[in-house]
């Protein structure tokens, strides 16, 4: 069950490619949320959500991973994820990253970090909350966090022509640089059948795995909705981790 740091790529792709009619900052709009289930044997496993929404001058984007409870005599995560975003120049402003798992086969983990970005200065305060602890990273011109990058290459309308999508990612951890390819094609799925998709795909080094190399790829509709309708994570060691999309609510 080794999957968090896979989430760190997954939350981005999830809204790589919002419909356009949601990302467009002239129509008014409140906010949008996608709800995913990774089930295995019938039985699910784990639930994701990701949402973002206006706060005045601010986006702010939320993301949420639970274990359920055919998984808590193994393995228990109660993840929280935000992210705020300044609308002018969609410049990253506060992370805060809210971890709480524990596994048989990982140590538990429960912290509360909160990163303020300053790409001015090029640099992030990471900020531990319990036990107290403040740093400063360096870090190159256009980084982003997990959850704010998105709106960058959305917004600007980046990566949609076929061409690669790479991104520059910092969490708190690791400055990660990651490529996806995208490519065309058809899938099944339980919400809306047999559709078009475009699938982006990157391979993804596991820092937690001795940077061992695994593959995500994610599905979105090749129409006007661009939803993401399925994410697949292939992971060393712990193999297929596959989350479908069971409900899109706009609001």
């Amino acid at each position: 069950m080794k999957i968090r740091i896979a989430f760190i790529v997954l939350f981005v792709l999830f809204f790589v490619n919002l419909p356009h009619e949601l990302g467009c900052a002239s129509v008014a709009w409140n906010g949008v949320s996608f709800h995913y289930r990774f089930k295995k044997l019938g039985a699910t496993i784990l639930k994701a959500s990701l949402s973002i929404e206006r706060v005045e001058d601010l986006y702010m984007v939320k993301a949420a991973v639970d274990s359920t409870g055919v998984t808590f005599p193994f393995f228990r995560m109660h993840n929280r994820f935000r992210s705020y975003i300044k609308e002018e120049g969609l410049e990253p402003w506060l992370y805060v990253k809210e971890v709480n798992q524990w596994g048989v086969l990982s140590h538990k983990k429960c912290y509360i970090d909160v990163l303020t970005f300053d790409l001015d200065g090029s640099k992030v305060t990471v900020e531990r909350l319990n036990p107290p602890q403040v740093r400063e990273i360096p870090i190159p011109p256009q980084t982003y966090d997990p959850l704010a990058i998105f709106l960058k290459y959305f917004l600007e309308a980046e990566g949609r022509g076929g061409d690669k999508i790479e991104m520059r990612i910092y969490d708190g951890i690791q400055l990660r640089e990651v490529t996806f390819i995208p490519t065309r094609g058809e899938i099944s799925t339980p919400l809306y059948g047999e559709i078009k998709t475009t699938c982006l795909e990157s391979k993804v080094p596991f820092s937690s795995l001795g940077d061992k190399e695994g593959v995500i790829r994610i599905w979105y509709t090749d129409d006007e909705r661009r939803f993401p309708v399925d994410i697949s994570l292939e992971i060393p060691i712990a193999g297929n981790v596959q989350f479908q999309l069971e409900r899109v609510e706009a609001w």
